[in-house]
C-alpha cells in the first residue's frame, strides 16, 4: 500500500483498499459471496479483486449479478473494429490507449486526472437521489510500466468519511447547514445554460445509505456551486477548492499500485478519486471501466 498526501510521505493505515476474495472468479460468485463482497465495499470504501481474466462482457455479467441492472453509459458505445472485442461491451468504456502509443502525450491535469466522485452522473437519473450507491469498476488488463516520476502508475483515493472526522467541529457544524447544487458534466460546457443544465441539490454533510456513517459530498470542482452562488460562478469555484484544500491537507490519500488482473471497485458516496499521468507515447494502458447502481 502507497500513500502519500499533498504536503509529504507518511506511515499510514488507511481503511480504504482491502483486498477481497482472494482466488476467486467473479463470474462465479456464490451468494454469500457476492453478500461478502458488497458488505466489504461499504465498509472500506475501496476493495480490490486480483487475477482476474474478464471481457468487457463479462465484466458487465458480473456487475448485473452482484449489483443490479441500472448502470451507466451512453446507450450504446460504439465499437471500434480496430479494437478487439473482447475489450468492448455496452456500458464498458476502455481507458487508456488501447491502439498502442500515443503521438503526443496527454495533458497532465485534465478530466479524471483531478479531483472527482463520479456520482457527478447522478443527476441525469431523476429516479435517482445524490446518495445513491453508485459503484465504478476499473479492470485492469495492461499496466504502464511506469507512471509519474518513474514509480508505478496508480489511481488515487481520498477517503471522505475520516476527511469529515478530521474537520474541526465548528467546520463540520458550518457545513453540514450547506448544501450544493450538484450537475452533470455536460454543465462544464459554456454553451449550456443554467436551466438546462441537470442538477440535484444535496447537502455537503451526507449520511451513507448502508452505514450511517457522515462524510462529505464534494462532487466535482466545475461542478459543484453552494445554493445561492447561482450566479456567482467564481466565487463558488473558489469556495470548492479552498473547502477541499483543508480537505487534502488534513486527509492522507490512499494510492493503488496497479497489477494485471486487478479489479478495483470504489463507492462514490464514500470517495472521491483521480488518475495519474503516465507517458502514453512510451507505455501503453489499457484498463476497462464499469459504473452500476446497487438496486
Amino acid at each position: 500500500m502507497t500513500i502519500k498526501n499533498a504536503l509529504r510521505a507518511t506511515a499510514y493505515q488507511s481503511r480504504l483498499g482491502l483486498e477481497v476474495l482472494p482466488g476467486c472468479n467473479l463470474l462465479n460468485l456464490t451468494d454469500a459471496q457476492k453478500h461478502e463482497l458488497k458488505q466489504s465495499l461499504w465498509k472500506h470504501g475501496v476493495v480490490v479483486v486480483k487475477n482476474q481474466n474478464l471481457t468487457a462482457s463479462e465484466l458487465e455479467e458480473f456487475a448485473r449479478k452482484t449489483f443490479g441492472s441500472l448502470m451507466f453509459g451512453r446507450n450504446s458505445f460504439t465499437l471500434d473494429p480496430d479494437i478487439t472485442p473482447d475489450i468492448q461491451s455496452q456500458y464498458t468504456a476502455i481507458l487508456g490507449n488501447p491502439k498502442g502509443f500515443d503521438q503526443e502525450p496527454a495533458e497532465k491535469i485534465y478530466g479524471a486526472r483531478v479531483w472527482h466522485q463520479d456520482k457527478d452522473g447522478v443527476p441525469r437519473i431523476e429516479e435517482l437521489d445524490m446518495n445513491a450507491l453508485y459503484v465504478v469498476m476499473l479492470y485492469s488488463i495492461k499496466v504502464p510500466e511506469e507512471g509519474e516520476n518513474g514509480q508505478p502508475h496508480t489511481t488515487e483515493y481520498l477517503d471522505l468519511v475520516e476527511a469529515y472526522n478530521n474537520l474541526d467541529s465548528s467546520q463540520q457544524q458550518e457545513l453540514a447547514e450547506i448544501s450544493m447544487y450538484q450537475m452533470s458534466p455536460i454543465f462544464a460546457r459554456p454553451n449550456i445554460a443554467w436551466d438546462d443544465a441537470p442538477k440535484k441539490v444535496h447537502p455537503i454533510v451526507s449520511t451513507h445509505k448502508v452505514t450511517g456513517q457522515k462524510g462529505l459530498y464534494l462532487g466535482s470542482w466545475n461542478t459543484a456551486i453552494p445554493l445561492g452562488m447561482e450566479n456567482q460562478r467564481e466565487a463558488a469555484q473558489k469556495y470548492w477548492q479552498d473547502l477541499f484544500e483543508t480537505v487534502l491537507k488534513r486527509t492522507p490519500v490512499y494510492s493503488h499500485v496497479w497489477e494485471p488482473g486487478d479489479v478495483t471497485l470504489w463507492d462514490n458516496s464514500q470517495v472521491m478519486h483521480r488518475g495519474t499521468f503516465y507517458d502514453s507515447t512510451q507505455y501503453q494502458r489499457i484498463a476497462l471501466r464499469l459504473g452500476v447502481v446497487d438496486c
